[in-house]
Formats: C-alpha cells, structure tokens, sequence
C-alpha cells in the first residue's frame, strides 16, 4: 500500500468520528485527507502532502466555522423537558418513612428536597419547583414562596 493508501484510511478515520461525534469538526479533516490521498498519486513527497491536508483543511474549517456558527446560534431557546420545571407547581404525592419527599410533576415522580429545613411538608401540599438538579428537586409550599416574594419586593 502507498501513501495514498494511508490518506484514505486517515480519511475515513476522520468521516467516522464525524459521523460518531456531535461535533461538526472532523468533516475538514476528513475532506483534507481525501485531497492528499489523490494529490499522493503524483507527488511523493510525505512533508508536501501533509502540508496539503494541513493547509487544505486548516481553510475549510475556518472558510465555514461562521456558517456554521450561524446555522447554530439560533436554532433551538426551548430547554429540555426537565429543565422546564423550575417555577412549575407540583404536589407532593408521598413521604415515607425515612421522610424522603416525592412529588409528581406532570404525572411523573420526582424526589424532593425542601428549600430550606424550615418547611414542613405532608402528603397532598401544593409545593413549587425552585430549582433541579441532577434527579431531584427543590420545592417550596406555595404559601412560603408567595411570602417571600412579597418580601423581596418589599425590601
């Protein structure tokens, strides 16, 4: 196998992670190593192609990273399902024994923390959503929250 022979198999390396990883990044690379394979059958020299993937896939990404950029930038504001929960009202659906809270959001059970460890909750309270993270999620009673932010807007 020739040089040429190596710029393919780098090229196809190149289309596989493209087409395995969310990036838009190793297309150019995959496209510069095309080019020095075919350039390898008329020139020999290693250094030479390699400068032609380099320089050929150094202006590829860089003539279309704006292009890009701007397909991208505006495509999607709508956060993912559960990202949406905060300031949402939930009740709370069970405390077992050991006083872990679940409450349903949209038919779906979530564990909960209180806000602060000054609230007391029981079966049936509507709560809101503070904030989430990772597999569970913050909530206040519905009274609480409402309290606070008179004051915040008090103050």
């Amino acid at each position: 196998m020739g040089q040429w022979g190596v710029w393919v198999i780098f090229a196809i390396i190149f289309a596989v992670a493209e087409a395995i990883l969310p990036s838009f990044f190793f297309l150019w690379f995959a496209i510069g190593a095309g080019i020095a394979a075919i350039t390898s059958l008329f020139i020999s020299s290693v250094v030479l192609n390699l400068l032609i993937f380099l320089i050929v896939s150094f202006l590829l990404w860089i003539s279309t990273r704006k292009i890009v950029q701007n397909m991208y930038k505006g495509s999607s504001t709508i956060k993912p399902y559960q990202d949406q929960f905060v300031g949402m009202k939930a009740k709370v659906d069970k405390i077992d024994d050991k006083g872990r809270i679940i409450v349903k959001i949209k038919g779906d059970e979530w564990r909960a923390y209180p806000e602060d460890e000054e609230n007391y909750f029981n079966v049936g309270d509507d709560v809101i959503i503070t904030k989430k993270s990772a597999n569970f999620v913050y909530i206040k009673k519905i009274k609480a929250f409402e309290n606070n932010q008179k004051k915040d807007i008090e103050e």
